[in-house]
């Protein structure tokens, strides 16, 4: 038997080999071993760009291909980025919903008397929205009180 400290640098060494493959990302069936690894990981950052917004520039990442693997990277990337923005988009849409009916639902409150309290319209938010919800339902709410009062 061998003694554990003589397997350790072997088990280290074999673990160093490995790549860690990115999570799997649309399209990535195009390509194999280091493409597709490169095609994950541009989708993944380039996903994360369009989300939060920034410059479409899979440059950046240059340090996550070689020339072998630009390409791939770059494809993943492009697709990834305009997924991000998609889903971007779409959230600023749900905010804008958020904010209309937080104000409809405090402008009918105020008008009908009732104490000022944005959860009691829980079915009209979600946990990503809440805040935006509760910030136009206090604004319909002192716009509601505000029209009773005649000003």
């Amino acid at each position: 038997m061998k003694p554990l400290s003589a397997t350790v640098p072997v088990l280290l060494l074999a673990l160093a080999s490995c790549t860690r493959m990115p999570p799997p990302a649309p399209g990535s069936g195009m390509y194999s071993g280091q493409g597709e690894a490169a095609y994950r990981g541009g989708y993944h950052h380039g996903f994360q760009d369009g989300r939060r917004g920034r410059d479409s520039d899979y440059e950046r990442y240059y340090y996550e291909y070689n020339p072998r693997t630009e390409k791939p990277f770059e494809k993943g990337y492009d697709l990834g980025y305009e997924t991000g923005e998609d889903q971007a988009e779409a959230r600023e849409v749900d905010r804008d919903a958020a904010q209309n009916h937080g104000y409809d639902a405090g402008r009918t409150d105020s008008e009908n008397g009732q104490a000022p309290n944005h959860q009691r319209h829980r079915h009209a938010y979600t946990l990503d929205t809440e805040s935006t919800f509760a910030k136009g339902y206090e604004k319909g709410y002192r716009e509601g009180r505000a029209a009773l009062r005649g000003e």
